[in-house]
């Protein structure tokens, strides 16, 4: 019985495209380990706070947290520190 080239060749291409995609759902859930979400905001126009969500924050989680008169400057994800990642590891394994 002989198998043909083609066959071959695309079950290495649908075999690799698995395993690209189970590689990169790792990255994702170990970038949102490491992550947090930065919502830049203002009430005055001249200063602006940070604050921090460990999800991504809906509208009203944002209102509840900083105000109905606050501006939205912008929305990042920011990395944790190094100490920051060692002190929540340290916290989860007590």
């Amino acid at each position: 019985m002989t198998v043909s080239i083609e066959l071959i060749d695309r079950l290495s291409t649908e075999t690799g495209r698995r395993l690209s995609e189970r590689a990169r759902d790792g990255r994702k859930r170990a970038l949102a380990r490491i992550s947090r979400f930065c919502v830049t905001v203002t009430t005055d126009g001249k200063r602006t706070r940070e604050e921090y969500f460990d999800q991504t924050p809906t509208l009203g989680q944002i209102t509840a947290r900083v105000g109905p008169d606050a501006y939205v400057v912008s929305i990042a994800m920011k990395r944790r520190s190094l100490r920051e990642r060692i002190r929540l590891a340290l916290l989860a394994a007590e």
